[in-house]
């Protein structure tokens, strides 16, 4: 379904305070919608649709390695969910600068020891989380993006704002990455996308909670039902992941053509290819981290 007026401004607006949750009210603060959603033609030059071909998919045993493992009660408190890495990683993948894995990865533990048992299993793991992190890199090449296996969405609109939701586990982390990055979104986006990055957050980040759900049906007054809000999020709902990741990769894009940055991430000290991988995982660089 293509994101249009008709079904764009019943999403309503932020309303800046508390509810809507901070990567909504920083960054695009009125959070009015666009006629159109669609981001300008210029935006989306620089890429190879033809790259994506060369990387792995991302597959569902794969998935399933990091779902238990992310679940298991030998993890620290405050790890992430897989849904919630998922969409962490989608809007890290996708954003305006390039965090490398050894920062992320940290993150995803609440930087704390992941607990590995053995040298395979953490390599059996950080390889599923490279391989989930490209896999949300690919999205912006897809003509229509999807979720990884295991991030399902719930044929009842309002079911995916339940507790244990997949959807709403995948908007937390999706939030979660944007607000690590939302000073990169604050300082490079383009006024005139201001609106359409807004929509694409709404859309994103309304499963989060029945709370912020309900904040965006009360501030849109658009005369419909929460559960009728919920459908029309859900319609657009692929269109926005597509938004985004045109969006973030056209700013990324743009601060390296204007030389704002390198390609490549930079670090404070080079890692030696047989110097431990800097994610914590034991392994050698060269074949954690850097072999990615």
């Amino acid at each position: 379904m293509a994101l249009s007026r008709g079904n764009l401004e019943s999403l309503g607006k932020d309303n800046g305070e508390g509810e809507t949750g901070s990567h909504t009210s920083r960054c695009c603060p009125t959070m009015s919608l666009p006629a159109l959603f669609r981001l300008p033609s210029r935006v989306h030059r620089g890429y190879d649709r033809r790259m994506p071909s060369m990387v792995p998919p991302f597959t569902a045993t794969q998935a399933a390695v990091l779902k238990n493992f992310l679940a298991s009660p030998q993890r620290p408190t405050g790890t992430l969910t897989y849904p919630q890495l998922a969409g962490f990683l989608f809007s890290l993948a996708n954003g305006p600068e390039l965090i490398p894995p050894s920062e992320w990865i940290p993150m995803v533990f609440d930087d704390h020891d992941a607990g590995y048992d053995t040298q395979a299993e953490a390599e059996q793991v950080l390889q599923a989380m490279m391989a989930l992190y490209n896999d949300c890199a690919r999205q912006y090449f897809a003509d229509r993006p999807t979720l990884p296996p295991g991030c399902d969405i719930r044929p009842d609109p309002l079911d995916n704002l339940e507790p244990d939701a997949p959807l709403s586990h995948w908007a937390q982390g999706f939030g979660m990455g944007h607000d690590y990055l939302v000073e990169y979104w604050d300082e490079f986006t383009p006024e005139e996308l201001d609106e359409a990055l807004g929509a694409a957050l709404m859309t994103l980040t309304f499963f989060s909670s029945a709370s912020l759900a309900r904040a965006y049906h009360e501030e849109g007054k658009a005369g419909t039902s929460l559960a009728q809000l919920a459908g029309t999020v859900l319609d657009i709902f692929h269109d926005a992941l597509g938004e985004y990741a045109h969006l973030g990769r056209a700013i990324y894009q743009g601060r390296c053509e204007a030389g704002d940055l390198s390609p490549a991430p930079t670090t404070g000290r080079k890692v030696g290819r047989n110097d431990p991988c800097p994610c914590g995982s034991g392994s050698k660089f060269k074949k954690c981290c850097g072999a990615t």
